[in-house]
């Protein structure tokens, strides 16, 4: 599954990335999890764990490890240490050379407008959390961000060897079940289709029944799973 940390890493870049002892290292500054975790670059065999703890202890943060399948004993090792479960989510795919263009009311943007940011207080009222996910976005080299001409949905995609990533999908609460999501859905598909793009990913956190919902209408299927692994804070 290093296919899909690769992909990943790439379309939600960290601030800073190294590579020790059999791990890729990531941290943006402790926003989401995507940006802020190790992957072992050889699942079957990953490296001495001292190597992830040092590198993320360094920087005031908990040891993150993500878990794939096929890495059983690696996340049991990591249970007995006193690493929690944490973020358990699907990956979800589908082919993009039938996307349909979505129904009038719908754009994407090079830049995220007012519109578009002004559903952050809809997802978080934590101004870091914006910042940081904003300067995760701003290093991806093609994103569009879609958003319907209302400002009660959005979200952005991530254009990267014939794939685009959906990423930080969310529609107002009070705009729920008007098929705003799906409208997004098709808008991005369409974008990164006419960019080149031969299919789509989205991962979603494995109890968001709605949404998994929502998914599975646009045509996405599961191919992946995947959770976290937290260490114990540094110091304790």
């Amino acid at each position: 599954m290093r296919e899909w940390s690769e992909r990943i890493a790439g379309d939600w870049p960290p601030a800073e990335v190294e590579t020790a002892q059999g791990w890729r290292l990531g941290y943006g500054g402790g926003v989401t999890f995507r940006a802020n975790s190790a992957y072992a670059l050889d699942p079957g065999a990953p490296g001495p764990l001292a190597a992830v703890e040092r590198f993320f202890h360094a920087r005031g943060a908990p040891a993150a490890v993500q878990i794939w399948p096929g890495m059983d004993d690696l996340d049991a090792d990591l249970a007995d240490r006193g690493f929690t479960a944490h973020r358990a989510a699907l990956v979800m795919v589908r082919d993009i050379g039938g996307a349909r263009a979505p129904r009038e009311g719908f754009e994407v943007l090079a830049r995220p407008d007012a519109r578009w940011c002004g559903l952050w207080p809809q997802e978080t009222a934590d101004p870091r959390v914006v910042e940081g996910q904003h300067r995760i976005m701003d290093r991806v080299p093609v994103m569009g961000y879609a958003v319907d001409t209302a400002g009660n949905a959005r979200g952005c995609g991530a254009l990267g060897e014939g794939w685009v990533g959906l990423y930080n999908m969310l529609t107002a609460a009070s705009a729920r079940g008007r098929g705003l999501a799906g409208g997004i859905i098709d808008s991005l598909l369409v974008w990164g289709r006419d960019k080149g793009a031969h299919s789509a990913y989205l991962l979603v956190v494995r109890d968001n029944v709605p949404a998994l919902r929502a998914y599975e209408r646009a045509g996405f299927a599961e191919v992946a799973r995947y959770h976290y692994r937290v260490g114990p804070a540094p110091g304790a």
